[in-house]
């Protein structure tokens, strides 16, 4: 199951591709069906980025063709189709920014970082902010590439996604819910070998599939106390992470405010808040996705990210080449 369909009084706005129209702004209804809300032809509706940025009024209209939706209003019926006939996108296809991203802000994550790289426990005093390129989203179904001519320590690491609403700068802690959308949730999917040969993140955290996104944005007001949210991750059926976002060290107002001190947030910036324990790494012994691996992502209040892990596509073959090739040249 993708959401919780019980709650029919929340907002869940996905991105869709249909042929041959392309990608679509989509609001998921209760009964596994889907408004699309591109085809209204509606001001602010004609994409997500342009859903956040037209403001409140964008969303008041969506909320109105949801209501005729549900209505039975026979004009906006036709403008519902069946989940099953469309494709997932992440819901926000292509930032227009690179993703904004926190470390250690869990303490479980904190502790299990230590033990498993034999450092000293030090809890952060202000967040750690790092960013993944835009090239790295990727959206439900779609394959986290496992490259072996890159690494060997393939990790996964379930979070709560921030999606401002706003433009704003040097924003007021007491303030900061204000810029917040919505949320999602993402897979902060890491190279550990690459990640820790340097003190920068980039590399290790940015390749190409290193950002699945999704499967929807639930919006701020259907979502109050994001500290109340459980997190959890799955490989293969297995439950590898558990934990409630309550326990960040730096919560969604903090994070928010902290990032935006010379920084401009943007309407559509995403921001992902960390990790808590359970990942790959982490465990004894090390335990790293593989090729065939289902990765899943879950929250009650927004539903299931799922991602196959995939080796590129010509790449098994290339790499027993360059081994081959190696070998000729000792």
């Amino acid at each position: 199951m993708l959401w919780d369909s019980d709650r029919s009084d929340t907002l869940k706005f996905l991105t869709f591709s249909a042929s041959p129209v392309g990608e679509r702004l989509g609001l998921l209804l209760s009964d596994n069906q889907v408004l699309d809300l591109t085809a209204s032809g509606g001001e602010g509706l004609a994409s997500f980025l342009d859903l956040v940025e037209a403001g409140p009024g964008a969303l008041r209209r969506a909320k109105d063709l949801e209501a005729h939706a549900l209505a039975g209003d026979p004009w906006v019926a036709s403008l519902v189709c069946p989940l099953s006939e469309l494709s997932w996108c992440a819901p926000i296809p292509r930032p227009r920014k690179n993703v904004y991203c926190v470390g250690l802000n869990y303490r479980s994550h904190v502790e299990q970082n230590a033990r498993a790289l034999g450092a000293a426990f030090e809890l952060p005093t202000v967040p750690l902010f790092f960013s993944k390129p835009v090239t790295a989203v990727i959206g439900p179904g779609a394959a986290i590439n496992c490259d072996r001519r890159l690494t060997a320590k393939l990790d996964y690491e379930v979070e709560l996604a921030i999606v401002i609403g706003k433009r704003g700068t040097w924003i007021p802690i007491e303030q900061a819910m204000d810029y917040v959308f919505g949320y999602t949730l993402g897979n902060d999917v890491s190279a550990r070998d690459l990640q820790f040969r340097t003190s920068q993140f980039l590399i290790g955290k940015g390749l190409d599939t290193f950002c699945p996104l999704g499967p929807v944005v639930v919006d701020r007001d259907s979502i109050p106390d994001p500290a109340a949210i459980m997190l959890e991750l799955y490989v293969n059926g297995e439950l590898r992470q558990r934990e409630s976002s309550g326990h960040m060290l730096f919560s969604v107002p903090e994070i928010i405010s902290e990032l935006s001190k010379g920084i401009t947030l943007e309407p559509g910036d995403v921001i992902l808040t960390g990790t808590p324990d359970g990942c790959g790494y982490q465990m004894l012994p090390p335990r790293f996705l593989q090729p065939g691996d289902l990765v899943e992502c879950r929250a009650e209040s927004i539903g299931v990210l799922g991602n196959p892990v995939a080796a590129p596509s010509g790449t098994a073959t290339q790499f027993m080449e360059e081994v081959e090739r190696a070998r000729w040249r000792l």
